[in-house]
């Protein structure tokens, strides 16, 4: 339950883009990717959805089990960068950094 909870919030920071747990850098990036609100008429309202949530369990509004939206791969996929694949749900974050980047940092 821990490794998915754990995994969970990794999410929201990669959402967002936030390395640490520094409010105003959450706030200042789910600001900057306002372009996915869905009060702009977007066609990105499911994106708006997942950045509003990472933001409220980012900032301590909900808790890591009630986030169903950021279990979605597909969802949490959408605002990140072309190439970019999400955390894996229930893997460490450590064990799914190496898996991903073992190319750059394999031993020679």
């Amino acid at each position: 339950m821990m490794l998915r909870k754990a995994s969970i919030i990794a999410r929201a920071k990669q959402t967002l883009g936030a390395e640490g747990n520094s409010g105003s850098t959450i706030k200042r990036n789910f600001s900057h990717m306002a372009k996915y609100h869905p009060d702009k008429r977007s066609p990105h309202i499911e994106q708006a959805k997942v950045l509003i949530e990472a933001y409220k369990l980012l900032t301590g509004r909900v808790k890591p089990l009630d986030c169903k939206l950021l279990e979605r791969d597909d969802l949490v996929a959408s605002p990140l960068p072309k190439g970019i694949k999400p955390v894996k749900l229930g893997v460490r974050h450590e064990d799914w950094f190496k898996e991903t980047f073992y190319d750059f940092i394999k031993p020679e």
